[in-house]
């Protein structure tokens, strides 16, 4: 679905009449606002809730191999798992080095079985892996992720850096 502008003009002259004037598009403005009043009525003392979560976004570094020429990483290696045991494996293994504080990690999912039909690689666990990246208990420990270059792995790898502990 695509967003839909409306344009309101409250001049009483053409547009034609008005070349040089200025315009100004506002976007849901009005349900923004109906929201943001409803949240501050809910909220006891019109206080801001401080124990929500904000979600923290996995972001795709295409840069991101730049960082492990020079510095020390660690591999995990997710051949010959189901598609529930590598997330498992690769959720406590990051969470632990997460709280050790090792940034940075290559995550080895393998390509899959070559070729089927049109797809050529059909490897469950590395298409799974970037979906896991976008949930939430991924999204407090990671922060980017990018294929790997060849000489880690290639396409059936990732770089993964993990948040600073907080």
């Amino acid at each position: 679905m695509s967003p839909k502008i409306k344009l309101e003009i409250n001049s009483k002259k053409s547009l034609e009449d008005l070349p040089n004037e200025k315009i100004s598009i506002s976007l849901n403005t009005k349900k923004a606002n109906k929201k943001k009043n409803i949240d501050q009525l809910q909220t006891p003392n019109n206080k801001k809730n401080t124990e929500q979560k904000t979600l923290k976004i996995v972001t795709l570094d295409q840069q991101l191999y730049k960082q492990f020429k020079n510095t020390s990483f660690q591999k995990v290696d997710l051949h010959g798992h189901t598609v529930d045991e590598a997330y498992q494996k690769v959720h406590s293994y990051l969470k632990l080095n997460f709280k050790k504080k090792n940034l940075f990690h290559i995550v080895i999912t393998g390509l899959g079985n070559k070729s089927e039909g049109e797809e050529f690689f059909t490897g469950k666990i590395r298409k799974q892996f970037t979906q896991w990246l976008e949930t939430e208990p991924f999204q407090q420990i990671v922060k980017s992720y990018s294929p790997c270059k060849i000489k880690h792995g290639g396409l059936g790898a990732f770089y993964i850096k993990l948040r600073v502990k907080e």
